[in-house]
């Protein structure tokens, strides 16, 4: 029992650490604390490494109508069902490829970041609540980061299917090929969430650049989208797009700025979801559904992974009836 109480000890001590204890209070030993505060205190931390995820996966999109999307991670999970019936099984494939990308990105649960990577910060009070509101953000922006990244990676393979696989086509190519197609069945909330992107990213866009226009002219969301999401990728790898700087911080602080950087990337991973639908409703026409909705053409559910319930009719037996079903049946969509 003493050995695995030092362990313990030895962990939290470090993880206190890692979160910029002031140095003014001392850390926790063996005498001075028990088990269960120790426990409480873990717990404490665990809860905030888990919250820059839980903010983002949590985000919706607000419709027109005055409804929402659905939540943000079930509507990665709900795709991530339907990859995986596209791939039949075999992860060495393309659509294999495509869910291990998407299924990484919902993976992540936790993450602890902190801007004084060189140890060397001063920590008198109002520089360690600077320090504390700068490492709240960076968190935001890290997870948000490594989520669109991760679904980012599964757009490009799924681009691919637009090409028949022959080739593993450009951002630019899978723009060409989403605004080219005529009569394409409408997503219910692309307009909104293409706008809502926009918005949130607006001085990390170039609306000018000759194929951002070349888009709009196409008259088409999807196209738009795909050079919106080309261009905030680039920012981040080329440091353009960075974390927001707090506005405010210390005691009686409602600084908003953390909350604001995770909606940033929510509505970009939302958007880029949305675009892997449409490329899976244009291509696998005839792929029937393994689970849950077994023998569903997946053409038939691809569009409506991220409707609420209440705004889509499900057919059970005989019965018509609103349900909560995982993956709705895109029939009763109203796009």
């Amino acid at each position: 029992m003493r050995h695995e109480l030092a362990r313990f000890l030895n962990s939290f001590n470090l993880a206190r650490k890692q979160k910029r204890i002031k140095r003014d209070e001392p850390l926790v030993s063996p005498r001075e604390a028990s088990v269960s505060d120790l426990r409480d205190h873990y717990d404490r931390l665990l809860r905030e490494q888990q919250l820059p995820f839980d903010k983002l996966w949590e985000g919706k999109t607000k419709l027109e109508t005055g409804s929402d999307l659905l939540g943000l991670r079930r509507h990665a999970l709900n795709l991530l069902r339907v990859l995986a019936s596209l791939s039949e099984g075999d992860m060495d494939a393309e659509w294999g490829a495509a869910w291990f990308n998407l299924h990484g990105a919902v993976s992540l649960n936790s993450i602890g970041a902190s801007p004084d990577v060189h140890g060397d910060s001063a920590m008198c009070s109002s520089a360690f609540e600077s320090d504390e509101a700068h490492a709240r953000v960076t968190e935001r922006f890290v997870a948000g980061q490594l989520v669109f990244q991760g679904v980012w990676n599964c757009l490009e393979v799924v681009g691919g299917a637009l090409f028949r696989w022959e080739t593993q086509p450009s951002t630019q190519a899978v723009r060409h090929a989403l605004g080219n197609v005529a009569g394409y069945r409408p997503m219910r909330g692309l307009k909104e969430a293409v706008w809502d992107a926009q918005k949130l990213s607006s001085t990390a866009i170039d609306t000018r650049h000759a194929a951002y226009r070349e888009a709009i002219q196409s008259g088409c969301y999807l196209a738009i989208a795909a050079e919106h999401l080309r261009q905030f990728r680039n920012g981040l790898l080329h440091g353009k797009i960075r974390p927001l700087e707090p506005i405010d911080w210390g005691p009686g602080s409602r600084d908003t700025t953390a909350d604001y950087q995770t909606e940033i990337f929510r509505a970009q991973i939302r958007l880029a979801l949305m675009i892997i639908q449409s490329i899976i409703q244009r291509t696998a026409q005839n792929t029937l559904m393994s689970w849950p909705n077994g023998g569903t053409p997946v053409v038939d559910l691809s569009l409506a992974l991220h409707v609420e319930a209440s705004d889509r009719a499900i057919l059970i037996g005989e019965d018509e009836m609103y349900a909560s079903s995982i993956i709705p049946r895109q029939a009763y969509v109203s796009c």
